[in-house]
C-alpha cells in the first residue's frame, strides 16, 4: 500500500513508514528495519509503533508540538529536564 524510508540510523538500520490492512482495519507503522546480511533484504524489527490510520492527524499534531518544543529547547535551552523530555498534551475530547 504505502512504503517510505524516513531516515537511516547510526546503527545501520532504517526507519520506514508503511501502511497495511489487517482484518479490514488500515494501520500506519513506524518501524526500524534491519538488513539481512545474506539476502540483502530489509526486514522489520520489533522496534516501532503501529496505530490506526484514522489517528494519523492527531499523531501529526502531537509530533508538530513536540518538534516546536524541541526547537525552542535547542535554541534557548529553556527546558529543564533530567533524562527525558515529556510532553503533556491536552485531551481534545
Amino acid at each position: 500500500m504505502f512504503d517510505k524510508t524516513v531516515y537511516k540510523k547510526n546503527n545501520g538500520n532504517i526507519v520506514k513508514i508503511t501502511m497495511s490492512d489487517f482484518r479490514g482495519q488500515v494501520y500506519i507503522h513506524v518501524r526500524d528495519y534491519q538488513m539481512d546480511g545474506d539476502s540483502g533484504f530489509w526486514y522489520p524489527t520489533k522496534t516501532g509503533y503501529a496505530f490506526i490510520a484514522e489517528e494519523t492527524d492527531s499523531i501529526i499534531v502531537g509530533l508538530k508540538e513536540a518538534s516546536e518544543t524541541f526547537a525552542r529547547y535547542s535554541r534557548n535551552r529553556e527546558l529543564n529536564f533530567e533524562n527525558q523530555l515529556e510532553f503533556i498534551f491536552e485531551d481534545n475530547n
